[in-house]
């Protein structure tokens, strides 16, 4: 009995696999032994940032070929970024086509354009239908115009772009000259699948050209070169951005996805049954922020809906807890904020210096002022283990905004935080909470979107393979059943997955994130004549590391910059600051701390792009990013 079902999801998928395969688009190739003896493309930017294009190669044909010419994809659109939202497009124009020894005729289509596909080329085909090519070679120069080819990087531009795509014969002696508005400043060139790193055979830069040649790209390979421009040289240095595309197999499969819908709504409500038992606990008859003199002997309840939406009184001062635990009861992380808090809050007590006038630097001067065995573990974590020492002899000192410097001690942080929140009683369970993690509706409807997903690919592939069906009508009551049945069982079973991983704060807990919540509502709102402080109080690095975790650092700094200029804030540099005094700005400081927030906790990202194969197109060719077939453009080649 057992084998029955297992036997069924078998059979099913298998002919899922076989539908896939009958009803793909197959698309066109090269002939296998065509190749190119030659590639030549000379790129211009010109300031405007328009991208002019001449492509001069001779094609050899294999033998007896008979064919009629060559057909040359340009693309034209392809998904951008790693969120799927948006499609870069690049705009080509004045095509034109010449040949000395065969037909230069050209008509052009959009592939993917009528199926509302995300990946598109402008296939230019090239020869006459009436004419044959009976001699070996044939030479063609195509020239065109991109629009939207350029992207930047903040403190340069670039063209990060892929010359050839992987979906052309093998090509022979292949070059590349690139020239750009002030000469090209530096300059990268990858060769080989999508997402290689090797370099090709030359790149260089000569009077200012960029300049690339590989001797032999075999079919299936790239070639992207990267080539990089001084800011301000051209106007139009972004990619142009749409909202992605929507196929027509995507709407098909949202119609056939609609079968399971009910069944989904019934598991999304069994989970949000299971998810009320999960919400926070509040003290029962308390108002926001308020903690009984016995807390651990208070009568608490769930927090109601009403109870959400009641009105936080604003806190003039931090709660008395440490800065990461805000963090944590505030959206259930310990992110990068946190422990850039927890670091200029270890400073602000006389653990640690900082200064900012050579990137952002700190130096451990004082590690027996450490009052949690978390704070210990993160100086070790970012000095060394040999920093516990309080020997005078020893600096320690660290570069913090350093690609990935603080990664590893922001996720032992993380644990360790979460770990002593639920030693103090602040948490029952660790993981998101908040907004987030408190809205069960939202729980259980986006665990119905990730099952509706997986129908709308169910229901494409057999909307592709509709004759299947004809054939095989038996299946049609079996899909029908399944389609209602395991919505269900799978919206439920993994929402209820989803839900045990939520955060759950306890009633002291729920307390103490008012208070945050207030304090933030202060440092959001109050301007500098509002701000409350006693004299010689350093307000602004006190609070610096609230800022932070609140995301209103620039804001902070230019209130206390406002209170120096009123005269209720001595402009003497804070003690716990050992760069340059002469150089000292709160707003810049501000701003260090943002760009050790930004690269302090990932390493250097890298682009994504595609030749025909698709993919997404992201990121730069320069700083460890670039790879082969990651940048724009690309496209293959044929003959006909």
């Amino acid at each position: 009995m057992r084998r029955t079902p297992k036997a069924l999801v078998v059979f099913v998928l298998g002919l899922l696999v076989l539908v896939a395969s009958w009803s793909a688009p197959q698309a066109a190739v090269a002939d296998t032994s065509d190749r190119v003896d030659s590639w030549r493309i000379d790129y211009t930017v010109d300031p405007d940032g328009l991208l002019h294009v001449s492509e001069t190669l001779v094609w050899r044909f294999g033998s007896g070929s008979g064919r009629h010419g060559i057909e040359r994809d340009l693309l034209v659109r392809e998904p951008w970024g790693e969120d799927g939202k948006q499609d870069v497009v690049y705009e080509i124009s004045d095509i034109a086509v010449s040949s000395p020894d065969a037909s230069a005729r050209f008509t052009t289509r959009t592939s993917g354009e009528r199926e509302g596909e995300r990946t598109r080329h402008l296939v230019v085909t090239i020869g006459d239908r009436a004419k044959r090519i009976t001699s070996a070679t044939a030479t063609y120069t195509i020239s065109y115009t991109v629009a939207g080819a350029l992207r930047t990087s903040g403190d340069y531009d670039e063209l990060y772009w892929d010359a050839l795509g992987p979906d052309t014969p093998p090509v022979n002696d292949l070059r590349v000259n690139v020239d750009v508005p002030g000469g090209a400043q530096q300059v990268v060139c990858f060769a080989g699948p999508i997402g290689s790193a090797d370099a090709c055979d030359a790149a260089t830069i000569s009077n200012g050209t960029a300049r690339f040649t590989h001797r032999a790209k075999a079919s299936g390979e790239n070639l992207t070169i990267g080539v990089m421009i001084a800011p301000g040289r051209v106007s139009d240095n972004q990619p142009h951005l749409e909202k992605a595309a929507v196929s027509t197999a995507t709407r098909t499969g949202w119609q056939m996805a609609l079968a399971g819908t009910l069944s989904s709504v019934l598991g999304a409500l069994g989970v949000y049954g299971f998810a009320r038992k999960r919400r926070d606990e509040r003290f029962t008859g308390a108002a926001p922020g308020a903690i009984p003199e016995a807390p651990e002997r208070a009568a608490t309840e769930k927090l109601s809906r009403r109870a959400r939406s009641a009105v936080i009184p604003v806190q003039f001062a931090p709660p008395q807890m440490p800065v990461a635990m805000a963090g944590l009861l505030i959206d259930g992380r310990v992110g990068a904020r946190e422990t850039t808090a927890t670091i200029v809050d270890l400073a602000v007590r006389g653990v640690l210096q900082l200064r900012s006038d050579d990137g952002i630097r700190a130096r451990l001067v004082n590690p027996g002022l450490l009052r949690e065995d978390y704070e210990r573990q993160l100086v070790a974590d970012v000095f060394g283990t040999a920093a516990q020492t309080t020997d005078p002899r020893w600096v320690f000192e660290k570069r913090l905004d350093e690609s990935g410097q603080l990664e590893a001690a922001n996720k032992r942080l993380s644990l360790s935080v979460a770990g002593r929140a639920r030693t103090l009683g602040l948490l029952k369970h660790a993981g998101v909470v908040g907004e987030t993690g408190r809205t069960d509706i939202a729980i259980a409807a986006a665990v119905m979107v990730c099952v509706m997903c997986l129908q709308w690919i169910l229901g494409v592939a057999l909307f592709q393979g509709m004759n299947v069906l004809t054939v095989l009508p038996g299946l049609r009551y079996p899909f029908l059943v399944g389609s209602a049945v395991v919505p269900l069982a799978v919206v439920y079973l993994i929402g209820r997955k989803v839900v045990s991983r939520r955060g759950q704060r306890t009633a002291l807990g729920s307390a103490l994130t008012d208070q945050a919540e207030g304090f933030r509502e202060y440092l959001g709102t109050a301007e500098a004549d509002q701000i409350r402080f006693e004299e010689g109080q350093d307000i602004f690095g006190q609070y610096l590391p609230w800022a932070i975790v609140f995301d209103l650092t620039d804001r902070w700094a230019q209130i206390c910059e406002r209170l120096v200029d009123t005269g209720r804030i001595a402009p003497a540099v804070p003690s716990w600051y050992y760069g340059n005094p002469a150089g000292f700005s709160r707003t810049t400081f501000a701003r260090s701390v943002g760009r050790v927030n930004r690269t302090g906790y990932t390493r250097s990202g890298t682009g994504y792009g595609s030749g025909r194969g698709g993919g997404t197109s992201r990121g730069s060719s320069f700083r460890g990013g670039g790879r082969a077939g990651r940048g724009g453009g690309g496209g293959g080649a044929r003959g006909w």
